[in-house]
């Protein structure tokens, strides 16, 4: 039996990296909410960098065929009900819901990313669309990540630590799980 590790976290808690790292060191394939959408824009000639539109069409989604989302999603990062699969940009409690249901018989799991406002604030300088963090954060998308969704996952992990810290920590409650299901 598989598992599905789903990160969910703010902007800038570093749910795409440590997806990726964690992804790199297992050789677990992995993709992301955020990837499939820019993919979506890309395709419909819109700019795929462009944040709002990535959480509109993202809410959209999720308004118009919250299952079906997931299940392109997932679907375009080769997932295979039974595999070890990552998958970071979990915005809604309902979207994890559907997953833990679309990943049978791999079991699901949330792991959600908590980092303090000042590091997100250092992290977002790098960023090219740094000046659109405050309308973004305001995003209906956004909406369940200081509330709901940390209050249905199996981890949380304070991500404000050092980089490879929080990676251990993440790997450590992934071997954890796997233990409990016996792999």
């Amino acid at each position: 039996m598989g598992l599905l590790v789903c990160f969910a976290g703010a902007i800038g808690s570093g749910k795409s990296s440590v997806s990726e790292a964690i992804a790199t060191k297992l050789k677990w394939r992995r993709t992301g909410f955020g990837d499939y959408l820019r993919l979506e824009l890309t395709q419909a000639g819109n700019d795929p960098a462009n944040r709002k539109a990535l959480q509109d069409l993202g809410q959209a989604r999720v308004d118009a065929d919250s299952a079906g989302f997931c299940r392109d999603v997932l679907h375009s990062g080769g997932f295979q009900p039974g595999d070890n699969f990552l998958l970071d940009g979990i915005r809604h409690a309902s979207i994890y819901r559907h997953l833990v249901v679309l990943a049978k018989p791999s079991e699901a799991r949330l792991l959600f990313l908590d980092v303090s406002e000042a590091d997100r604030q250092r992290r977002m300088v790098g960023r090219a669309d740094v000046h659109d963090f405050a309308r973004a954060e305001a995003h209906r998308v956004e909406s369940e990540l200081h509330g709901g969704l940390p209050g249905i996952a199996d981890a949380c992990i304070y991500a404000s630590s050092d980089f490879d810290g929080v990676v251990e920590q993440c790997l450590n409650c992934l071997e954890k799980w796997q233990r409990g299901l016996g792999n």
